[in-house]
């Protein structure tokens, strides 16, 4: 059997056996750290513990925790046993749970002792915490007949738009991803801060920065005081951030008098970033930002725009880079004909990184992966320089009176306004123009503009076109749990 994705980040941590791995505080308020070669022990003695339970190859397990270097652990184990993996995610609905381990099959969830009682399962999914799974794996010294098989990680989309799915990723698009992702531009001596579920993006930072002998220091949640603390007092060179957490951290009181000299990378992704507020970040941080764009069903690695890249210019800071290695890209129309520079089409992409398709979903496979490309659902442009620009997702496009709207265009320039702290636009019904052009947007405390002059605003700078027809004014903007603007919940709401 070939190497896989386990044998990878085995191989990783028995380079550096004393250097340490992650730094966290249980759940009884004290300071814990692994060592290199603690979390590798602890994934060969989980993945016998699986066959101690009676798992083989193919058979299904899912996990359940917050943020936990066993997130990371129990995660290599089931790759290197063999498992179909599934991560759950630790914000979510128990109905979202009961169906993803319905849909996954998973014979067994692994889940931590503090939501142990409050999580109903499905019939044939037997439970077990990881307090139990650590005394059985410490009780379990690894050995010739344990499991071992290709691995295969179910990796659910949140959803927001129907019923979950779940993206397959394989050896082959795990490896690529952690190889492509150990090109970026990591600092030496990396202490990684990680305060996002590493259920998603987070977690699969972990093994190229394990190629780095990179530590990681885990908070349960994110903290603007507690950040600027680690990065103050406690050596953390590097974190990674949605948009909305980096907007929190600029606004934050602290920021302008703290001593940020030892960071040196902010990584961040998930979601568009606007270009006014990443140049406040770039003035405020230093030359520290670097820009990943990817999904579900290519995680992390599609483009990146690199740090020397990043520059006070609003063109640069608008795209998301270029395209990483082993990644092909194409831009097309509704035709699937190559756009020409400059004009908007949907990206689509192929090479190793891109998944093998939809658990148990044929013909959801089939349309996004037509033609033999990734069909991201993402409009995008690409520059006379190579950069490419992500202007919406398709079905966020409005198309009011037979024209297209892509709301990022209107939250940019909305977001140029100085009273704006942060905005969201979308479309809603509208009987004589289809749909209309919609934003909420929340200002600056102590700022004050009106709608008719935020709609001004964006006449001035853009055109009729793109003037919200409706602006509300509010106190915050609706999240998912991923941190993510919830357009979704933005449309329903009255």
């Amino acid at each position: 059997m070939r190497p896989g994705y386990a044998d990878l980040i085995l191989t990783a941590l028995r380079r550096r056996p004393e250097r340490t791995a992650f730094r966290f505080t249980g759940d009884d308020g004290t300071n814990h750290t692994w060592t290199y070669r603690e979390t590798a022990d602890r994934i060969e003695s989980t993945a016998a513990a699986f066959g101690r339970l009676g798992l083989a190859p193919g058979d299904g397990i899912a996990l359940l925790c917050g943020p936990n270097p066993q997130a990371f652990t129990v995660m290599a184990a089931a790759c290197l046993a063999g498992l179909r993996y599934t991560a759950l995610h630790p914000l979510a609905t128990a109905d979202t749970d009961r169906t993803v381990l319905r849909d996954s099959a998973s014979d067994y969830l692994v889940v931590d002792d503090t939501r142990f009682a409050s999580r109903a399962r499905p019939d044939g999914t037997e439970a077990i915490t990881l307090a139990e799974l650590d005394r059985l794996a410490a009780d379990t010294p690894p050995g010739p007949d344990d499991p071992r098989g290709p691995a295969l990680y179910l990796f659910y989309t949140g959803g927001t738009t129907g019923e979950p799915k779940g993206v397959m990723l394989r050896d082959r698009s795990l490896l690529a991803n952690a190889w492509a992702c150990s090109t970026w531009a990591w600092p030496s001596d990396t202490r990684f801060l990680i305060t996002t579920p590493m259920s998603h993006a987070a977690g699969l930072l972990v093994a190229p920065g394990l190629l780095h002998g990179a530590s990681f220091e885990l908070h349960p949640s994110f903290d603007p005081d507690r950040v600027i603390d680690a990065i103050e007092h406690h050596g953390v060179s590097a974190t990674f951030v949605v948009p909305t957490m980096l907007y929190a951290l600029l606004d934050h009181p602290r920021l302008p008098a703290a001593d940020l000299s030892g960071l040196n990378w902010v990584l961040y992704g998930a979601a568009p970033a606007g270009p006014d507020r990443l140049a406040q970040a770039y003035r405020l941080l230093g030359p520290v930002l670097s820009q990943h764009y990817g999904q579900a069903e290519a995680p992390n690695a599609l483009t990146v725009l690199d740090p020397a890249e990043h520059r006070d210019d609003p063109t640069v800071l608008g795209s998301c880079g270029r395209p990483m290695p082993s990644v092909e890209i194409t831009l097309r129309d509704l035709h699937g004909r190559e756009v020409p520079a400059g004009e908007p089409g949907e990206l689509c992409v192929r090479g190793p990184l891109v998944m093998d398709g939809y658990w148990n979903k044929p013909e959801q496979t089939a349309a996004a992966l037509e033609g033999g490309w990734l069909h991201t659902g993402d409009v995008a442009r690409r520059d006379d320089n190579g950069l490419i620009t992500i202007i919406d997702r398709i079905k966020d496009t409005i198309i009011t009176g037979g024209f297209n709207v892509y709301p990022r265009e209107v939250e940019d320039t909305l977001a140029t306004h100085r009273a704006v702290a942060a905005v969201a636009v979308y479309g809603t019904p509208d009987p004589h123009w289809g749909e209309a052009v919609t934003a909420a947007v929340v200002l600056h405390p102590g700022q004050h503009a009106t709608p008719a002059e935020l709609m001004d605003h964006v006449r001035a700078r853009k055109g009729t076109l793109w003037v919200p027809k409706q602006l509300h004014l509010v106190d915050a903007l609706p999240l998912t749990a991923l941190g993510k603007i919830d357009k979704k919940k933005l449309r329903n709401q009255p």
